[in-house]
């Protein structure tokens, strides 16, 4: 049975604003350069940290978290910079989201979603656009896939109703993202599919999350019970969003609204597995320093342990860098101009299952050398690994669907899977 979150239990991002929050939420950024926005990441792990354990068990984001990601200034960093935003890339916003995720992977793994859904809302039309960024904060929730959703055309827009599952986010958000068939038509012999946003409360939330890993995304289900006006600007093709083709984005001059949306999201989630990971080693080595085995030897002294712990730190390191490197590659190559080719998007797909694999292995790794304690209720150890585990069965990130894809596009083979 689904339950339906009673209004007092949404989080919107006005009554952050508001001072509702038990935070100061005055934005203390006031340069819009990478580095400054790293350092307010940095400054608020700690808080993370401290209410990981509520948001684990709240299966939302803690309310202390959200005024802290606000008033660091880190919430629409992904804004264009003709609405007053700050006009970083996406590989930015990865790098600012796994910095969070040192503190609370839950947490971090929302604040990215929210980012991705802000970064989409800058590929609709200008008025879309307008109306969404009018606001000092937005916080928007989204889901992708279409089967139990319906919208039909009418005069300057879409009657949209149905139920999207998987909603990261959706207990603080004032607007959804989501896509929609369009009754009746379509393109190239298949479906039509939309892109839309919708305010609240023209949607709800019912309570469906109840798992053991990311447990604090609040990913319940969007519904949208009885139809719904969106209009036209309010909306763009899915094909415009999936290729880097969007009108809207031409408004923009960065690389991030030429970016396609496969390749831009799949590799915007990774960023949690990073700072996990990171995390994970820290706890490891806090483990082996104070551990001693019941034969009295330290666990600092058993080579092993230090074997696990260096190769750890260069393993994610590795995967970090991978994941820099390749979302950097991407944007260098739409800044001249040029679309992204078949092998970029192959490779990209793969990275992005490549680099959360890497880093369950590592906390696998480091978790197995902690000893039973590392299972017991409570454990960091085990709800990371719990967390890491998740995160590598997500349909962006799933290794499986990336090597094959690659292999076939290097010999010059056609892909077998097209989200790419």
């Amino acid at each position: 049975m689904t339950i339906a979150l009673k209004q007092d239990e949404f989080r919107p991002a006005a009554d952050v604003i508001a001072g509702r929050f038990p935070a100061d939420v005055r934005p203390s950024v006031n340069q819009p350069t990478l580095d400054c926005y790293l350092a307010a990441a940095r400054g608020i792990v700690p808080t993370l940290a401290e209410h990981a354990a509520q948001t684990r068990a709240q299966r939302r984001p803690a309310d202390e978290s959200v005024a802290a990601i606000v008033g660091a200034g880190l919430s629409g960093i992904m804004r264009p910079k003709m609405f007053g935003g700050p006009g970083l890339e996406l590989s930015d916003m990865v790098a600012v989201g796994s910095v969070l995720a040192e503190g609370c992977a839950s947490t971090a793994w929302v604040y990215v979603v929210w980012e991705v859904h802000c970064w989409l809302v800058g590929m609709l039309p200008e008025q879309g656009q307008r109306e969404f960024y009018a606001d000092d904060v937005n916080l928007c929730c989204g889901a992708a896939n279409t089967a139990k959703a319906h919208a039909r055309a009418v005069d300057g827009g879409y009657m949209v109703s149905g139920r999207w599952g998987f909603g990261s986010g959706s207990t603080h958000a004032n607007w959804t993202c989501v896509f929609a068939a369009i009754e009746g038509q379509e393109a190239n012999g298949r479906p039509l599919v939309r892109m839309m946003i919708v305010p609240r409360p023209q949607f709800h939330v019912e309570d469906t999350w109840r798992v053991e890993g990311l447990s604090g995304t609040g990913s319940h289900d969007i519904v949208i019970a009885e139809e719904v006006f969106v209009p036209e600007h309010r909306t763009v093709t899915r094909a415009d969003v999936a290729g880097g083709t969007a009108p809207g984005g031409r408004l923009h001059g960065t690389a991030a609204y030429r970016m396609p949306l496969p390749p831009g999201a799949h590799l915007a989630t990774d960023s949690s597995s990073i700072g996990l990971a990171r995390a994970v080693i820290a706890l490891f080595r806090d483990v082996i320093m104070k551990r001693t085995y019941v034969t009295g030897k330290a666990q600092v002294d058993m080579p092993a342990s230090l074997i696990r712990l260096a190769t750890a730190e260069i393993e994610v390191r590795a995967a970090e860098l991978l994941l820099q490197d390749t979302m950097r590659e991407l944007e260098a190559h739409l800044r001249t101009g040029a679309e992204l080719t078949l092998e970029q998007r192959a490779k990209a797909r793969m990275v992005a299952g490549y680099v959360p694999d890497m880093c369950k292995q590592v906390i696998t790794s480091l978790v197995a050398a902690c000893g039973a304690s590392a299972m017991l209720e409570g454990s960091k150890l085990a709800s990371a690994l719990l967390d890491v585990t998740m995160m590598s069965l997500h349909q962006s990130t799933e290794y499986d669907r990336g090597p094959e894809n690659y292999g076939r596009v290097l010999v010059g083979l056609e892909p077998s899977n097209i989200a790419i």
